[in-house]
C-alpha cells in the first residue's frame, strides 16, 4: 500500500492501518482448524436445507466465471445443496469465462438462469460513468446482479443467496474509490445528466431495501461461505482446475474485458489509481504471495504496452465512441462520486436509525 490512497496511514510503530485491521479481525474470518471448518460447513447446510421454501431450490449463487463465485458453487455443490445459479451477461464476458461457467455447470448439473442485460440500456450507463469522470464503473454491473438476485431470491421464496465476497482477499475499503453498489439513487443521477437512452429494464436496488428484506422481514439471508473456510484463491484455483479444468483468465476480476481495460489501463492512467496495490497486499496478508513477489509483479505495467492499442480501439468500437470522445473522457479532471451525490447511508443519523432498528430487533 502506499500514498496514491487517500486512506493509508502509518502508526507509530511503521505499520499501515490496513494491516491493522487485518490483525484486529483476521481471525473471525481465517485460521480456523479444520474442525471448525466441518462445523461452520455443517451449519451453514443446515441452517439452509431446513429453511427451503422453494420446492425446487434451497439457495442462489451469481456466478461470474471467476475464482471467488466458481469456488462458492464448488462448495454448494460438495455440500449437496441445491441451488439455481445466475449468471448476467451485460456484452463484455471473456471466452475464457463463458468455458469455464460452462463446464462448472456441465459437472455439476446445477438449474441455471442467464440475466442478460439490455445492451443498448447499459452501454448507455456506461458511457454516462464515463463522461461523469467517477472511479467505480463497476459499480453498476455490481449493483445490476446483486439487484437482480435479491429480487428473485424473494420472488421464489429462496431464503439464502451464496456470495462470494471474502475478508481473505477484498477485506481492504478504499471509499474514495468508489460508492455503494446498492444505490440505485446515485446511477439515475449520473444517468440523468450523462445519458440519452431511458432506463426501462435494468435492474435496481436501494440500501434500505436489502435492509428491510434481511433484518426485518427475514425474507432473504446473504451469507459469505468463503469466511467460514480459511479461503485462500490460489489454493481455490487448483481445486477449480482438478475438478472442473477451470481455466485461469490472469489478474482478479479480469473474467470481464471490460474490468480487465478499465481497470489495466483507465483507471491508473486517468485516476492514478492502481488497484493490483490493493490486490496483493490482501494476497500478501492472506501469506498466498509474498511481498516480494508482488512488488515483482508491479514493476510491471497491468497490460502489456503492445495490447493497449489493440483493446482500446476494441473498447472504443464496442461502446461506439470515437476517438475524439474517448480522449475527451480521458484528458478531463477526475471526479469523485460526492460531486454528484450526497451519500445519505453513511451518514450518522443513518448509521443511528439502523442501529437503532437492529437493537429493538
Amino acid at each position: 500500500m502506499d500514498d496514491s490512497i487517500k486512506e493509508f496511514k502509518i502508526t507509530k510503530k511503521n505499520i499501515c492501518n490496513f494491516c491493522v485491521e487485518w490483525e484486529k479481525q483476521k481471525n473471525l474470518y481465517t485460521n480456523f482448524t479444520e474442525t471448525e471448518i466441518s462445523k461452520n460447513l455443517s451449519e451453514i447446510k443446515n441452517r439452509i436445507t431446513d429453511s427451503k421454501k422453494n420446492n425446487r431450490y434451497d439457495c442462489v449463487i451469481g456466478l461470474s466465471g471467476g475464482i471467488d463465485s466458481s469456488f462458492v458453487v464448488y462448495k454448494a455443490w460438495k455440500l449437496g445443496l441445491k441451488p439455481i445459479v445466475i449468471h448476467m451477461d451485460n456484452g463484455w464476458n471473456s471466452k475464457i469465462s463463458n468455458h469455464n461457467i460452462s463446464k462448472i455447470l456441465d459437472k455439476t448439473g446445477f438449474d441455471y438462469k442467464t440475466l442478460v442485460l439490455d445492451w443498448q440500456e447499459f452501454r448507455d450507463l456506461q458511457i454516462s460513468f464515463l463522461k461523469a469522470g467517477v472511479p467505480d464503473i463497476e459499480l453498476i454491473t455490481d449493483h445490476a446482479i446483486f439487484a437482480y438476485i435479491i429480487d428473485f431470491a424473494i420472488k421464489e421464496k429462496i431464503k439464502y443467496i451464496l456470495s462470494g465476497v471474502n475478508f481473505a482477499t477484498e477485506h481492504s475499503t478504499i471509499n474514495s474509490w468508489g460508492w455503494r453498489k446498492d444505490d440505485f439513487s446515485h446511477i439515475k443521477k449520473i444517468h440523468k445528466k450523462f445519458g440519452k437512452k431511458k432506463l426501462k429494464t435494468f435492474p435496481r436496488m436501494y440500501p434500505f431495501k436489502k435492509f428491510y428484506y434481511e433484518k426485518i422481514k427475514k425474507k432473504i439471508n446473504v451469507i459469505n461461505i468463503l469466511d467460514y473456510i480459511n479461503y485462500n484463491s490460489t489454493k481455490a484455483k487448483d481445486i477449480l482446475q482438478k475438478n472442473f479444468n477451470w481455466e485461469d483468465y490472469g489478474g482478479k476480476h479480469q473474467e470481464s474485458f471490460f474490468t480487465m481495460f478499465f481497470q489495466g489501463y483507465i483507471l491508473p492512467k486517468k485516476f492514478n489509481i492502481d488497484k493490483r496495490i490493493l490486490h496483493l497486499s490482501c494476497k500478501i496478508r492472506n501469506k498466498e504471495i509474498s511481498r516480494d513477489h508482488a512488488l515483482e509483479m508491479m514493476s510491471f505495467p497491468p497490460i502489456p504496452g503492445q495490447n493497449i492499442n489493440q483493446f482500446e480501439n476494441f473498447f472504443k468500437k464496442k461502446l461506439q465512441l470515437s476517438d475524439e470522445e474517448f480522449k475527451k473522457i480521458m484528458s478531463e479532471e477526475p471526479k469523485s462520486h460526492s460531486d454528484y451525490d450526497i451519500d445519505i447511508y453513511n451518514n450518522q443519523l443513518f448509521l443511528l436509525i439502523k442501529k437503532v432498528i437492529k437493537k429493538l430487533l
